[in-house]
């Protein structure tokens, strides 16, 4: 099995057109179907069910793409590094953050990390706790600044920053009524 036939695999899924994907690929379209049969064949099962013009995939079909999208996601996003590096460009930092972290002190801490490292470009995303954590996983962010909703996952280097004690303070007036 081909990395190639994956790309393809999910080309001709997100175009929802074997001619679409063909030319996003720049490849032909015969071409692009040859490869999809023989991934099909190594796999042993159908991804596909073709139909005149349109195709539906089946449920190992929707399986096979939900769970090779992250190394598809992953392989982009190593070669878009790779390209940088090699060029000299600007090294890209993709920052994800909680929205309640718009604080004086992470604007103080961006700023800094600018002037330290001019020559890296920051992107910083804003997010809930979920959308920080699909990010990460498709490899939309390399990092989330984030609190613990969760236990810790051996996917991620997990490092805490602080460890801190959260209290509430209540009006003892609003207590009394």
């Amino acid at each position: 099995m081909l990395l190639k036939q994956i790309q393809y695999f999910h080309a001709i899924v997100e175009k929802k057109s074997f001619t679409e994907a063909a030319e996003a690929c720049f490849i032909s379209q015969s071409a692009i179907s040859q490869q999809m049969k023989a991934l099909e064949h190594e796999l042993g099962i159908q991804l596909l069910i073709r139909h005149n013009r349109t195709f539906t995939l089946t449920p190992a079909g929707e399986y096979f793409y939900k769970e090779t999208l992250p190394i598809i996601k992953s392989l982009d996003h190593a070669i878009e590094k790779t390209r940088h590096i090699a060029h000299h460009e600007e090294a890209i930092l993709n920052v994800g953050c909680l929205n309640s972290y718009g604080s004086i002190e992470f604007n103080q801490a961006v700023i800094t990390f600018m002037k330290t490292y001019p020559k890296v470009k920051l992107h910083i995303m804003h997010g809930n706790h979920e959308e920080l954590y699909n990010a990460l996983r498709e490899n939309r962010i390399d990092l989330a600044l984030n609190d613990q909703r969760r236990m810790f996952s051996s996917e991620y280097e997990n490092m805490i920053l602080i460890d801190t004690t959260l209290s509430v303070l209540i009006n003892k007036d609003i207590m009394q009524k």
